[in-house]
C-alpha cells in the first residue's frame, strides 16, 4: 500500500512504483507515504467522494485523482485544512478532486493520497473512500450525540463532587476523575473538540485522547481498590492493580516524548501497556465474587462492555489487524454506560456505608448510654454525674449540689426483702428524673441532683424550699407505688452551693458533710448549711408526711 521513495505522483506512474498492499505489511519507511485506491463509482453513493480515515497526528495531505485519459487532478491540503475537514469520531473527509461534477466523476479510475510525516500506521491503513453527502447528514446528529454522551456522563461527575464534600470517601473522588477522564476522552476523540476549540492542531488532540484515556484508566485502578468492600481484595493483589493502572500512564509519559510524538511504533506500545490491566481487572472480579463482595457486581456490570470492546481497541491499536470502525461507537457508548453503572453502584455503596455508621453508631450510644447509666433504676450513675458536673465548670448551669440518702434503707431491706428494697431504689430514681434537675445514682441508697439555676425557676426556693418539696413528693411515690411498706419512707439531704471554680470533691465533701448533720439531726430532713454555725431560725425542719 506505501512506497518507499518520496516522489511526484507523475514520476510515480512513469516509474511504476510498486505498491505493497499484502496484510503484513505494517511499516512506514519515509517520511511521505503514498496510499493508493481504486475509484469504483458504481459502489459509491452519488456526489462528492471523499478521502476519510483517522485524523490522529496528520500534518499536510495531498489527494490525487487519475482519469481515464491520464490526467491527474490535485488538491493539496495544508494541516488546518485537515483539521477543518474533520469528521465525527476522529475522522477526516478530503474531497478527491474531479468528484463534484458527475460527468468526470466517472472518469476516476485512480486515487492516489499523500500523508505527511505519519505519526501513526492507522493513518494509512484505515484510509477508504465514501459519499461526502452521506457524512454531510450524519455531522450533526452524530455530533448531538457524543455531546448528549457527554452530557450523561458529566451528571454523575456533578454527583460525586457535591456528596464527596460532605461524605469524604476516597473512592468517590477517584470516580469523579474517571468520569472527567471519560468525558474529555469522548469530547476530543468524537471531534468535539475542533468545534469548541477550531485551532487545535492534529498531533495535540492525538495526544490529548492517549492521556486523558490513560489517566481514566489509571483513576479506575484506585477506584476500584477503594470501592470493593474491606478485605474483599487481598493486600497484594491491590498493589498488583495499581501497579497495573498505572502501567499505561508511565508508558504514555514515556513513548509519547519520543520524537515530539511522532514515533510511528509509540501507539502500538501505548495500547499494549493495557493488556496487564485488562487481565489483573478480570481476575479481581473473580476473586472478589469468590470472597463475597457485593459491590464488584457494579465494575463486572460497568467494565465487562469496556473490557469488550477495549481489547478490539487495543489489538487495532497495535495494528493486530485493521477491524471494523463502527466498534468504536460501541466503546464510547459503553464508557458511558460505565459511569451510569459506577454512579448508581457508589450511590449504593453510601447508603451501605451509611447504615454501616449508623449501626456503630447506635452500638457506640448504647455503649456509652450502659457505661452512663445505672443498671437498676436507669439514670444517670456516677460516671455521667462527675462528666456533667465537669461540663458545668464551663457552663455554669447548675447553682447546688445535693446529696439524697433513703433514711434507713437497710431496716427496708431486711424487713421487706432485698426485691422490695430494689423497687424502692426504682421509684425513687424514676422521680428524680422526672425533675428539672440533673439527677444520678451515686451508689448504694444515695442520690444526686445537680439543681439548675435559671430564670425558669424562682430563685428563692433555692436550695431549701424547692428540695424539701422534692422530699415530700419521693415519700408520697414510695408510698403510692410500694404499698408493701407499712412505714413512711422518708429522706435526708445535704446542699452545697457550687462555686465557680470549685473542684467536685469539696463540693461533694460539703454536701456530704450536712447530709451527716441531717442525719445526726433526726433525719427526715434537708440541710443547707453547716448547723454548727447556724442560728435557730436556720436550723432545718422535717418535710411534711
Amino acid at each position: 500500500m506505501s512506497s518507499a521513495k518520496d516522489t511526484s505522483l507523475p514520476t510515480l506512474l512513469e516509474a511504476g512504483q510498486p505498491f505493497d498492499c499484502s496484510k503484513n505489511n505494517g511499516t512506514i519507511t519515509s517520511p511521505r507515504a503514498w496510499v493508493r485506491l481504486p475509484f469504483d463509482a458504481d459502489t459509491i453513493e452519488p456526489g462528492t467522494v471523499e478521502v476519510q480515515g483517522e485524523n490522529n497526528g496528520l500534518t499536510t495531505m495531498q489527494v490525487h485523482a487519475v482519469l481515464d485519459d491520464g490526467t491527474i487532478l490535485s488538491s493539496y491540503f495544508s494541516e488546518q485544512a485537515v483539521i477543518d475537514s474533520w469528521r465525527p469520531k476522529g475522522r477526516y473527509g478530503l474531497a478527491v478532486p474531479g468528484t463534484e461534477k458527475p460527468g468526470t466523476r466517472n472518469r476516476v479510475e485512480q486515487v492516489y493520497v499523500t500523508i505527511d510525516n505519519p505519526r501513526t500506521l492507522n493513518s494509512v491503513s484505515v484510509i477508504e473512500l465514501a459519499s461526502r453527502q452521506k457524512w454531510d447528514d450524519l455531522k450533526l446528529p452524530l455530533s448531538v450525540m457524543f455531546a448528549v454522551l457527554c452530557g450523561m456522563a458529566i451528571m454523575p461527575l456533578i454527583y460525586n463532587l457535591f456528596f464527596y464534600g460532605a461524605l469524604r470517601y476516597s473512592f468517590m473522588l477517584w470516580h469523579s476523575l474517571m468520569i472527567g477522564a471519560t468525558v474529555a476522552y469522548t469530547f476530543s476523540s468524537s471531534g468535539l473538540i475542533f468545534i469548541a476549540f477550531p485551532e487545535t492542531s492534529l498531533t495535540t488532540k492525538m495526544l490529548f485522547n492517549h492521556w486523558t484515556l490513560a489517566a481514566g484508566f489509571a483513576a479506575g485502578g484506585f477506584f476500584l481498590v477503594r470501592f470493593v468492600e474491606r478485605g474483599k481484595i487481598a493486600p497484594w493483589l491491590r498493589a498488583v492493580i495499581l501497579i497495573g493502572a498505572l502501567l499505561p500512564l508511565l508508558v504514555t509519559a514515556f513513548v509519547m516524548q519520543i520524537d515530539g510524538g511522532h514515533s510511528i511504533h509509540a501507539r502500538a506500545y501505548y495500547h499494549a501497556s493495557f493488556l496487564p490491566a485488562f487481565c489483573m481487572v478480570l481476575y479481581t472480579m473473580g476473586h472478589a465474587l469468590r470472597r463475597g463482595s457485593n459491590a464488584i457486581w457494579f465494575q463486572i456490570a460497568g467494565w465487562t462492555p469496556i473490557i469488550i470492546f477495549g481489547l478490539d481497541r487495543v489489538a487495532r491499536g497495535m495494528d493486530l489487524y485493521v477491524g471494523w470502525a463502527v466498534l468504536d461507537y460501541g466503546l464510547y457508548f459503553a464508557l458511558v454506560l460505565e459511569t451510569i453503572i459506577l454512579a448508581l453502584g457508589v450511590a449504593n455503596r453510601i447508603l451501605r456505608l451509611r447504615q454501616q455508621n449508623e449501626s456503630i453508631l447506635r452500638k457506640q450510644v448504647e455503649l456509652t448510654l450502659l457505661a452512663d447509666t445505672d443498671g437498676l433504676t436507669m439514670m444517670s450513675n456516677r460516671r455521667a454525674f462527675e462528666r456533667e458536673y465537669e461540663h458545668n465548670q464551663h457552663e455554669h448551669r447548675y447553682s447546688h449540689l445535693a446529696i439524697i440518702d433513703i433514711d434507713f434503707f437497710k431496716r427496708v431491706n431486711d424487713l421487706y426483702g432485698h426485691e422490695i428494697g430494689d423497687e424502692v431504689l426504682r421509684v425513687v430514681g424514676k422521680e428524680l428524673d422526672s425533675t428539672y434537675h440533673f439527677a444520678a445514682r451515686i451508689g448504694g441508697e444515695e442520690f444526686t441532683l445537680l439543681m439548675r439555676n435559671d430564670n425558669r425557676h424562682d430563685r428563692r426556693k433555692y436550695p431549701a424550699n424547692e428540695l424539701t418539696e422534692i422530699c415530700q413528693a419521693l415519700i408520697k411515690a414510695v408510698r403510692e407505688r410500694v404499698p408493701e411498706i407499712q412505714e413512711p419512707v422518708t429522706f435526708s439531704v445535704g446542699v452545697a452551693e457550687i462555686a465557680r471554680r470549685a473542684t467536685l470533691r469539696s463540693v461533694m465533701a460539703t454536701a456530704d458533710r450536712r447530709l451527716y448533720d441531717a442525719k445526726n439531726n433526726g433525719r427526715n430532713q434537708v440541710v443547707w448549711i453547716d448547723i454548727s454555725q447556724a442560728t435557730p431560725s436556720q436550723r432545718p425542719g422535717k418535710a411534711a408526711i
